[in-house]
Protein backbone atom coordinates (compact mmCIF):
# COMPACT_ATOMS: atom_id res chain seq x y z
CA UNK A 1 0.00 0.00 0.00
CA UNK A 2 1.48 3.51 -0.74
CA UNK A 3 2.15 5.80 1.91
CA UNK A 4 0.80 9.01 2.12
CA UNK A 5 3.28 11.65 4.11
CA UNK A 6 1.09 14.95 5.03
CA UNK A 7 2.90 17.64 6.40
CA UNK A 8 1.46 21.32 7.71
CA UNK A 9 3.15 24.17 8.82
CA UNK A 10 3.71 28.01 8.37
CA UNK A 11 6.43 29.88 7.48
CA UNK A 12 8.39 31.82 9.82
CA UNK A 13 10.07 34.96 8.16
CA UNK A 14 13.95 33.66 9.57
CA UNK A 15 13.02 30.50 7.99
CA UNK A 16 12.49 31.37 4.70
CA UNK A 17 15.19 34.00 4.82
CA UNK A 18 17.63 31.02 5.83
CA UNK A 19 16.20 28.59 3.43
CA UNK A 20 16.60 31.19 0.39
CA UNK A 21 20.22 32.01 1.73
CA UNK A 22 20.72 28.54 1.38
CA UNK A 23 19.70 28.38 -2.07
CA UNK A 24 21.94 30.90 -3.12
CA UNK A 25 24.57 30.06 -1.61
CA UNK A 26 25.12 26.16 -3.17
CA UNK A 27 24.26 27.35 -6.59
CA UNK A 28 26.89 27.01 -9.10
CA UNK A 29 27.21 30.46 -9.77
CA UNK A 30 27.67 31.75 -6.27
CA UNK A 31 31.57 31.57 -6.18
CA UNK A 32 31.70 32.40 -9.51
CA UNK A 33 29.54 36.20 -8.97
CA UNK A 34 32.18 36.49 -5.41
CA UNK A 35 35.25 35.65 -7.31
CA UNK A 36 33.86 38.47 -10.14
CA UNK A 37 33.20 40.55 -7.40
CA UNK A 38 36.67 40.54 -6.04
CA UNK A 39 38.43 41.03 -9.12
CA UNK A 40 35.97 44.12 -10.08
CA UNK A 41 37.24 45.63 -6.80
CA UNK A 42 40.80 44.73 -7.41
CA UNK A 43 40.77 45.86 -10.87
CA UNK A 44 39.17 49.40 -9.85
CA UNK A 45 41.84 49.79 -6.92
CA UNK A 46 44.87 48.67 -9.20
CA UNK A 47 43.25 50.76 -11.97
CA UNK A 48 43.64 53.83 -9.48
CA UNK A 49 47.17 53.20 -8.13
CA UNK A 50 48.21 52.97 -11.96
CA UNK A 51 47.01 56.04 -13.11
CA UNK A 52 48.35 57.85 -9.59
CA UNK A 53 45.41 60.15 -9.63
CA UNK A 54 45.55 62.75 -6.48
CA UNK A 55 41.32 63.16 -5.62
CA UNK A 56 39.50 64.61 -3.41
CA UNK A 57 37.69 62.58 -0.43
CA UNK A 58 34.27 62.82 -2.09
CA UNK A 59 35.93 61.39 -5.07
CA UNK A 60 37.92 58.79 -2.77
CA UNK A 61 34.31 57.80 -1.38
CA UNK A 62 32.92 57.21 -4.80
CA UNK A 63 35.79 55.12 -5.82
CA UNK A 64 35.11 52.77 -2.61
CA UNK A 65 31.73 52.73 -3.74
CA UNK A 66 32.18 51.54 -7.00
CA UNK A 67 34.67 49.02 -5.99
CA UNK A 68 32.52 47.27 -3.09
CA UNK A 69 29.42 47.98 -5.20
CA UNK A 70 28.79 44.13 -6.59
CA UNK A 71 29.50 42.80 -2.55
CA UNK A 72 26.63 45.25 -1.76
CA UNK A 73 24.40 43.73 -4.73
CA UNK A 74 25.20 39.89 -2.79
CA UNK A 75 24.69 41.06 0.28
CA UNK A 76 20.99 42.42 -0.81
CA UNK A 77 20.29 39.16 -2.60
CA UNK A 78 20.97 36.85 0.42
CA UNK A 79 20.03 39.26 2.95
CA UNK A 80 17.21 42.24 2.38
CA UNK A 81 15.53 41.49 -0.97
CA UNK A 82 14.35 37.72 0.14
CA UNK A 83 13.31 39.64 3.85
CA UNK A 84 11.36 42.03 1.69
CA UNK A 85 9.75 38.84 -0.64
CA UNK A 86 8.44 37.28 2.52
CA UNK A 87 6.92 40.07 3.60
CA UNK A 88 5.37 41.43 0.55
CA UNK A 89 3.66 38.25 -0.72
CA UNK A 90 0.89 37.09 0.89
CA UNK A 91 1.11 33.43 0.22
CA UNK A 92 3.86 33.43 2.92
CA UNK A 93 0.99 34.08 5.62
CA UNK A 94 -0.96 30.84 4.71
CA UNK A 95 -1.06 27.60 6.21
CA UNK A 96 0.38 24.72 4.30
CA UNK A 97 -0.61 21.39 3.94
CA UNK A 98 1.23 19.14 1.85
CA UNK A 99 0.33 15.13 0.73
CA UNK A 100 3.43 13.42 -0.34
CA UNK A 101 2.78 9.93 -2.94
CA UNK A 102 4.09 8.23 -5.41
CA UNK A 103 1.55 10.39 -7.43
CA UNK A 104 2.99 13.73 -6.69
CA UNK A 105 2.32 16.34 -4.15
CA UNK A 106 -0.78 17.42 -2.90
CA UNK A 107 -0.12 21.58 -2.29
CA UNK A 108 -2.96 23.07 -0.15
CA UNK A 109 -2.96 26.61 1.14
CA UNK A 110 -5.97 29.33 1.22
CA UNK A 111 -5.37 30.32 -1.74
CA UNK A 112 -4.23 27.33 -3.63
CA UNK A 113 -5.46 23.36 -4.41
CA UNK A 114 -3.06 21.69 -7.01
CA UNK A 115 -1.62 18.23 -7.46
CA UNK A 116 2.72 18.76 -8.61
CA UNK A 117 4.10 16.25 -10.38
CA UNK A 118 7.59 14.96 -9.33
CA UNK A 119 8.50 16.05 -12.78
CA UNK A 120 8.67 19.51 -11.95
CA UNK A 121 11.55 19.11 -9.53
CA UNK A 122 14.92 19.12 -10.85
CA UNK A 123 17.26 19.15 -7.70
CA UNK A 124 17.10 18.57 -3.95
CA UNK A 125 19.22 20.68 -1.40
CA UNK A 126 19.18 19.50 2.42
CA UNK A 127 20.70 20.68 5.27
CA UNK A 128 19.84 20.10 9.14
CA UNK A 129 16.81 22.41 8.84
CA UNK A 130 15.29 22.08 5.12
CA UNK A 131 14.51 20.06 1.97
CA UNK A 132 14.57 22.39 -0.70
CA UNK A 133 13.06 21.44 -3.72
CA UNK A 134 13.84 23.39 -7.00
CA UNK A 135 11.66 23.28 -10.09
CA UNK A 136 13.16 26.44 -11.83
CA UNK A 137 15.92 29.61 -11.60
CA UNK A 138 15.15 31.14 -8.42
CA UNK A 139 12.04 28.74 -7.76
CA UNK A 140 11.93 26.32 -4.45
CA UNK A 141 9.57 24.83 -2.23
CA UNK A 142 11.06 24.51 1.10
CA UNK A 143 10.27 22.05 3.20
CA UNK A 144 11.08 22.50 6.80
CA UNK A 145 12.10 19.50 9.31
CA UNK A 146 10.04 20.88 12.22
CA UNK A 147 7.24 19.99 9.93
CA UNK A 148 7.94 16.20 10.49
CA UNK A 149 6.02 14.33 13.25
CA UNK A 150 8.94 11.94 13.98
CA UNK A 151 11.86 10.62 12.38
CA UNK A 152 10.16 7.48 10.72
CA UNK A 153 7.90 10.26 8.57
CA UNK A 154 11.04 11.98 7.53
CA UNK A 155 13.17 8.82 6.68
CA UNK A 156 9.83 7.96 4.35
CA UNK A 157 10.26 11.50 2.71
CA UNK A 158 13.79 11.34 2.39
CA UNK A 159 13.67 7.63 1.07
CA UNK A 160 10.69 9.01 -1.54
CA UNK A 161 12.70 12.04 -2.29
CA UNK A 162 15.55 9.49 -3.50
CA UNK A 163 12.88 7.07 -6.00
CA UNK A 164 11.30 10.07 -7.58
CA UNK A 165 13.80 12.88 -7.45
CA UNK A 166 17.77 11.16 -7.53
CA UNK A 167 16.87 8.07 -9.96
CA UNK A 168 17.16 10.06 -12.89
CA UNK A 169 20.59 10.04 -14.42
CA UNK A 170 20.85 13.76 -14.74
CA UNK A 171 20.14 13.97 -10.95
CA UNK A 172 23.04 14.07 -8.43
CA UNK A 173 21.27 16.19 -5.79
CA UNK A 174 21.46 14.79 -2.04
CA UNK A 175 25.08 15.56 -1.20
CA UNK A 176 26.95 12.83 -0.88
CA UNK A 177 27.92 13.45 2.68
CA UNK A 178 23.97 12.08 3.09
CA UNK A 179 25.18 8.52 3.35
CA UNK A 180 28.20 8.35 4.48
CA UNK A 181 27.17 10.56 7.73
CA UNK A 182 26.62 8.04 10.87
CA UNK A 183 23.12 7.55 11.62
CA UNK A 184 21.42 11.10 13.33
CA UNK A 185 19.17 11.03 16.43
CA UNK A 186 15.82 12.25 15.93
CA UNK A 187 15.56 14.97 17.97
CA UNK A 188 11.94 16.76 17.90
CA UNK A 189 11.02 20.22 17.36
CA UNK A 190 11.36 22.91 20.00
CA UNK A 191 7.79 23.93 19.37
CA UNK A 192 5.09 21.64 18.68
CA UNK A 193 3.59 21.70 14.72
CA UNK A 194 1.15 24.43 14.51
CA UNK A 195 -2.21 22.05 14.33
CA UNK A 196 -4.19 25.27 13.58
Amino acid sequence: MEEIISLRFKYTEEEYVAATRLYMIRSADFITRLTVCGIYATAVIFLFNWLGLSVDTEVLILLIFVACLPFLITFLHLFVLPRQRFRSDPKFKDEYFLQFSEDGIQFKTAQIDALIQWSLYTKVLENDRFYLLIYGKNMISVIPKRAFSSAAQEAAFDALLRTKLLTRPEDKRLSASKTTEPERTYVPPTEPPDWR
